[in-house]
């Protein structure tokens, strides 16, 4: 497929996937395995929630799915930035002991 600027795009997979009981069509530049293991992780995510709270509604529960899972993806940004800057300090220690 080509952009007609003698570029091309990126190929687009589709993939369908059922979240939660409704069925979706998922579209990315990430293989199907990949956006299957997105779909599962956000259908887990809110069967859990749906599980423990059984009076809440659909978008509720997808509400809280995109909070838990932002939480955990904060979480990850956070660590690893600080395994970044520890590795800058070892590795400049290092530097500063070889010389």
């Amino acid at each position: 497929m080509s952009t007609g600027q003698g570029q091309k795009e990126p190929e687009s997979n589709r993939v369908r996937v059922d979240i939660y009981g409704q069925d979706y069509a998922l579209k990315g530049q990430a293989s199907v395995e990949y956006l299957r293991r997105v779909a599962r992780l956000v259908d887990e995510q809110m069967k859990e929630i749906g599980e423990q709270n059984p009076r809440l509604d659909y978008s509720r529960i997808a509400v809280l799915a995109a909070v838990n899972i932002a939480d955990r993806y904060l979480r990850l940004c956070d660590e690893y930035e600080d395994l970044l800057r520890s590795l800058e300090r070892e590795s400049e220690s290092r530097i500063r002991e070889e010389s």
